[in-house]
């Protein structure tokens, strides 16, 4: 069966701890928020050498409610020969405890937005020049307005207060990469919901089905007429065998969006597995309008599943 497929894309970067010495820079004209925000209660883990990769994300996993510790990620995580951790690996190690992690827009007001609504945002940083890197990994985890000020957990530090104008700087030379962590059950307060849709979606793709369907019951209590919300809820359905609900499901997508070629397809193989022609053969005649190749696919097979009576040919 067609699904929602795709993958969060990272910059793959090996990430060891360094601190640069700051320099001086101009401080933004105008504030992000008016209101100071601390996320005193994330928790936090002393950075050791060239590990800031598993302790970063041990942060964000322990504030989501996950009981981690770094020693327990280092083994997935931290590759030798590269003295650090990639992107994709952090990413697919938040899947692997059943949690989403969804990529926030690249903007400073994005940052701000998730602390107001109590996540705090894993960030790369760049901390010494394009062309000779020093990759590190933070934790934003408070913004103060009336300094220009960033507070991140880093290093050694749990409240490191960075200047709003050096951590532009770091964050942009690292393709302003974050990530925040979610329980499947919280709601997306404040994220994009093409952002939190693939996240969803990656979880499916790694045969986590039951929390991904989770995830996208939450998405869609956020965003009822979103259909690829609905499209995952009735595709994880279908992989968990709930057939009877996926079949519901389907035909709550198609009430909404008749249009969706993939729900048509979807919906037509399932009751073709379910020995329901007759069904199958109404819906793809239905469809008549359609054209794709997800709907011709559709057309063929249910034509080659014979004949039905009592359905116009």
């Amino acid at each position: 069966m067609a699904a929602l497929r795709g993958s969060l894309l990272g910059l793959l970067a090996a990430v060891p701890v360094a601190l640069l010495g700051g320099c001086a820079l101009s401080q933004p004209r105008a504030p992000l928020s008016d209101a100071a925000v601390l996320l005193a209660g994330t928790p936090f883990f002393a950075q050791r050498d060239f590990l800031c990769g598993p302790a970063a994300l041990a942060t964000v996993l322990g504030a989501a409610g996950a009981d981690v510790h770094p020693d327990e990620l280092i083994a997935g995580l931290y590759i030798p020969e590269r003295r650090g951790t990639l992107q994709v690996e952090l990413v697919a190690a938040t899947r692997r405890r059943g949690y989403l992690a969804v990529r926030i827009d690249e903007t400073e007001a994005a940052i701000v937005a998730q602390l107001e609504a109590g996540r705090p945002v894993l960030v790369l940083q760049n901390l010494a020049f394009r062309l000779r890197p020093v990759w590190h990994y933070a934790v934003v985890v408070g913004y103060r307005p009336d300094e220009h000020r960033w507070v991140l957990r880093s290093g050694g530090e749990p409240e490191l207060a960075t200047p709003r104008a050096r951590f532009a700087a770091t964050w942009s030379r690292a393709q302003n990469w974050g990530v925040v962590v979610l329980d499947p059950r919280s709601p997306p307060t404040a994220l994009p919901a093409r952002n939190y849709l693939q996240a969803a979606a990656d979880l499916e793709n790694i045969g986590a089905h039951e929390t991904a369907l989770t995830a996208f019951r939450t998405a869609l209590g956020a965003w009822p007429d979103e259909p690829a919300a609905q499209l995952g809820v009735a595709n994880n359905l279908y992989y968990l065998e709930r057939y009877p609900a996926a079949v519901d499901a389907y035909r709550a997508l198609l009430t909404a969006h008749p249009d969706d070629e993939v729900a048509v397809h979807n919906l037509a193989m399932l009751l073709l597995e379910l020995g329901r022609v007759c069904e199958a053969q109404r819906l793809v005649k239905e469809a008549g309008a359609l054209s794709g190749a997800l709907i011709d696919t559709a057309r063929r097979e249910v034509a080659a599943a014979g004949g039905c009576a009592g359905v116009a040919t």
